[in-house]
């Protein structure tokens, strides 16, 4: 999605910067915005609180909703995905090989609910 949306407001955004957070994404106040979703995934109370407050005071705090809200959604679009082991879908696939390698996504667990092809 970031890709697409990158693309269609002609931002060159760079993926790696998921990975590799010493990385810049391309995207405004993209270090704050990884830093609250790394934040949100992990299990640090003071963090997030950190995290949170940075969102909001750099961004402000229709950004915070908004990030939180976007977290929230991801987590249960792929929590309900991986609950039932949804494959991914073959067009994306192939579309996704390059950057799946590129960041070592096919290395995380759950990807082994989609097999090679």
């Amino acid at each position: 999605m970031l890709r697409a949306s990158a693309a269609a407001n002609n931002i060159s955004v760079n993926l790696k910067s998921v990975t590799d957070t010493t990385l810049d994404s391309g995207v405004e106040h993209g270090g704050l915005l990884l830093a609250f979703a790394d934040a949100v995934c992990g299990s640090n109370a003071g963090a997030l609180d950190l995290a949170r407050n940075a969102l909001r005071d750099t961004m402000g705090p229709g950004a915070l909703v908004q990030a939180a809200a976007i977290a929230g959604n991801f987590s249960m679009n792929d929590r309900a995905a991986n609950a039932m082991g949804i494959p991914m879908e073959g067009m994306f696939l192939v579309d996704s090989q390059q950057y799946r390698t590129e960041l070592g996504l096919n290395d995380f667990p759950s990807a082994r609910n989609t097999p090679e092809r």
